[in-house]
């Protein structure tokens, strides 16, 4: 006879730790860079992500997502199979006026209404959950046991990392329960397993840790575990697990009590419009994977099913249709081309030189080691018209690299036309995608290295690339390099509009009309205490002349000119500085050199130290009043002067 399958909670002992809810939902409760859109797009990406990590050879992953609205006899099996009395026991014994509690509370009544909606997430075409129990490196222990683990395997992206999280988020209950098939294992039919994210609770006299387990009872070193259990297909069918029409190896989830924990209108079932549900979930599939759909490496659907019959009342499939077909067609557009000056024209150019630094670590893998390299990015666009205007990413930049996932858009900058348009940035292994050039040929063989620096500067959420996460830090001798990465946008956004979308003849080449578009005057240049206290005080003001500044094509540098200018009547030395930085969008961006400082004038009672090249200091004593100046200022190795906009600093 087949062995139950139970909730098995762990008790607390000695100097356990206990917790109140799940640390990556608080995380991701926790606002960010994920918030700027719903959690039901955070799922999709985290679940096709996942899948397209996990697939097997060069084919394509197939990812189901079922809407099941579950009742009469179908939910009473469903109960019993997933053991919900073990659960609720333990459920119902938490107290208190915290999200996890106050969750679960909704939860049991949700497992409790007539009609129970439970999300159902299937793919094909993948590993499935492999390893044995105890496999700190299988998908099945990462996926199922371990918090804050991800796979060390080059190119991949989360691999059921702190991402995860918002599977358990979107269950009113904390839990999933989870059906595989293995690669390699079909034979031996379905892997079962459940997890709940139920807080630390007393119960009955007894202190249980946070976390519960569906299998098949057991222990280890005296402390209770669940195992998962092999089961036929037929035997899953009550868990709504069995996977029914797939064939191959790959992964069901089961997300039970299903909501949506963002969003307020619901109806009768607790959730909004099963088929409008499903729609969003194929527009965030088409929004976040064009690309690996264009590639032909992921398909999606969504469904609303009958969890009786099994008839599908309603489908929705990711299409790469006229919103997203114009960042593919930036994609594949060849360098070299004009510029894209009418809608539906399209342009592209390589960053040739984008630095990845030297990887140091891990120490005992030298096979992932390597040399600073100087990488590709290939930027491509397209001119859309205005009737596209509406397109949900107008004029922004995706972020591309060989996962097949838009890590992020950009905000792009505007037109002077009124204009819109859709640009892509590619990276890593996602080069092997677009047509070749000079430059792609050259980095052929690096592309795998260019990957992993990128996903290592991807943050938990995979949403952007900076130069701040722990693993880039440890891995790489980033000093030096950290700037660039930091003002990746900022670059992307001046070369898209200055290099891809503006025509040759309209745009300024040198001198002020040029210099008015790249500088941005600092704000340290403005003097803000009071007009009396500015008169009496002495101070040094750096003032640049843009009318008599130009850009040096021949030195690839800026030639700027200006003055510096004492201020107040008080006699006492005053000082200040001159400095340029590259604009980023967030922190300081790299420091620009300065070369060349021509005085111009007088130089009595004035000290200049010019010792360091990224700063120029000026002193001036009271005889002093003001002085011309003139010096090159050029960008960090590898940034275009051109191209790249820059900050007057202090």
């Amino acid at each position: 006879m087949t062995t139950p399958l139970r909730w098995v909670c762990t008790p607390a002992l000695g100097q356990g730790r206990s917790s109140g809810g799940s640390t990556a939902s608080e995380l991701f409760e926790g606002g960010g860079g994920q918030r700027r859109r719903p959690l039901l797009e955070t799922l999709v990406r985290e679940i096709c992500q996942n899948s397209l990590d996990r697939r097997t050879g060069r084919g394509c992953a197939r990812v189901f997502f079922d809407i099941l609205l579950v009742s009469g006899d179908e939910r009473l099996r469903l109960l019993k199979a997933m053991d919900w009395d073990g659960l609720q026991a333990h459920m119902s014994s938490i107290h208190g006026t915290g999200g996890a509690a106050l969750t679960i509370r909704a939860g049991i009544e949700a497992m409790e209404a007539p009609t129970v909606v439970c999300l159902r997430i299937s793919d094909t075409g993948t590993e499935g959950l492999g390893g044995d129990d105890w496999d700190e490196s299988g998908n099945f222990r990462r996926l199922c046991i371990q918090n804050f683990t991800t796979a060390d395997d080059t190119g991949r992206g989360g691999s059921f990392g702190l991402g995860k999280a918002v599977s358990w988020m979107h269950s009113r209950l904390l839990t999933v329960l989870f059906s595989s098939s293995v690669s390699g294992r079909e034979q031996e039919g379905l892997r079962l397993f459940g997890r709940s994210e139920i807080p630390a609770h007393e119960m009955d006299g007894q202190t249980w840790l946070d976390g519960a387990y569906l299998g098949v009872p057991s222990s280890r070193d005296g402390v209770p575990v669940a195992l998962s259990e092999w089961r036929r297909p037929t035997e899953a069918s009550d868990l709504l697990l069995s996977r029914d029409g797939l064939t191959g190896p790959g992964t069901t989830l089961l997300i039970p009590a299903f909501h949506e924990p963002d969003r307020e209108e619901t109806s009768a079932l607790e959730i909004r419009d099963p088929e409008e549900l499903c729609q969003d979930l194929t527009r965030a599939a088409s929004r976040w994977f064009w690309p690996a759909i264009s590639w032909g490496r992921l398909e999606v659907q969504a469904r609303v099913l009958d969890a009786s019959s099994r008839i599908v009342k309603h489908l929705s499939v990711a299409e790469v249709d006229g919103h997203w077909s114009p960042f593919v067609s930036a994609a594949r557009t060849s360098t070299g081309g004009p510029a894209a000056v009418a809608p539906g024209d399209t342009a592209a150019m390589d960053i040739s030189d984008f630095p990845v630094p030297r990887r140091i670590r891990p120490d005992d893998r030298p096979d992932l080691l390597h040399g600073a390299i100087e990488s590709v990015i290939r930027v491509g666009v397209t001119r859309v018209s205005p009737s596209e205007a509406c397109l949900p990413c107008r004029s922004t930049i995706a972020l591309v690299r060989g996962a097949g996932m838009v890590v992020d858009y950009v905000d792009g900058n505007r037109l002077q036309d009124g204009g819109a348009y859709c640009a892509v940035a590619l990276v890593g292994n996602a080069i092997l995608q677009v047509p070749p050039s000079d430059a792609t040929e050259l980095q052929a063989g690096m592309h795998a290295d260019v990957e992993e620096y990128f996903r290592a500067a991807e943050p938990v959420t995979h949403d952007d690339w900076i130069p701040t996460t722990r693993r880039l830090r440890e891995s790489y001798d980033w000093r030096g390099s950290a700037g660039r990465l930091r003002g990746l946008r900022t670059e992307l956004r001046q070369l898209v509009v200055q290099g891809l979308l503006t025509s040759d003849e309209p745009a300024p080449d040198a001198g002020p009309e040029l210099l008015l578009r790249m500088l941005s005057l600092g704000a340290g240049t403005a003097d803000l205490r009071p007009a009396g206290e500015r008169g009496l005080r002495p101070r040094l003001e750096i003032r640049l002349d843009r009318d008599a500044s130009w850009f040096d094509e021949t030195r690839r540098g800026w030639a700027l000119q200006g003055d510096v200018i004492r201020h107040g009547r008080s006699i006492g030395a005053a000082s200040s500085g001159l400095s340029f930085r590259s604009i980023a969008d967030s922190g300081q961006g790299e420091p620009w050199r300065i070369s060349s400082i021509e005085l111009i004038g007088a130089t009595h009672d004035l000290n200049m130290d010019d010792s360091d090249n990224r700063r120029v200091v000026f002193s001036a004593d009271s005889g002093f009043s003001s002085i011309h100046f003139r010096c090159l200022v050029r960008p960090p190795q590898g940034v275009d002067p051109a191209m790249t906009g820059f900050r007057q600093g202090g």
